[in-house]
């Protein structure tokens, strides 16, 4: 072998090795996220030391991890509470000053609802 060829190999599979960590550290966010994950990039970190890789390189158990990470961090997974804003009232945002400044464009993208409570002076 070459002088520096070793050192070559070992920092090509170091790279590798990064790369299929990071791909992995992503899939398993993108499953967390949709698994209502309130913080995914988090549990994704803790999930790391646990990654099981098949020959290709691909993340075997993020189904393991992410069921895992239920049991242990439940209150990550919980659902939010549909009285959230229960005995709040804080009125219209919206005023027909702020209206008339705006323009067609910014009033379209506007809740529809509230435009017309704040032109009904509401």
């Amino acid at each position: 072998m070459l002088p520096g060829m070793e050192d070559l190999a070992a920092e090509n599979e170091a790279l590798k090795s990064e790369i299929r960590m990071r791909a992995a550290a992503y899939d398993i966010e993108t499953q967390l996220a949709r698994a209502g994950a309130r913080s995914p990039k988090l549990l994704s970190e803790q999930a790391k030391a646990g990654f099981q890789f098949d020959e290709e390189g691909r993340l075997v158990n993020a189904a393991a991890m992410i069921e895992n990470l239920r049991r242990s961090y439940p209150e990550q997974f919980s659902a939010p509470s549909i009285d959230a804003g229960a005995g709040r009232n804080s009125g219209p945002t919206l005023t027909k000053e702020a209206l008339s400044q705006m323009t067609p464009a910014e009033i379209q993208r506007l809740d529809w609802a509230e435009v017309r409570t704040v032109l009904a002076g509401r």
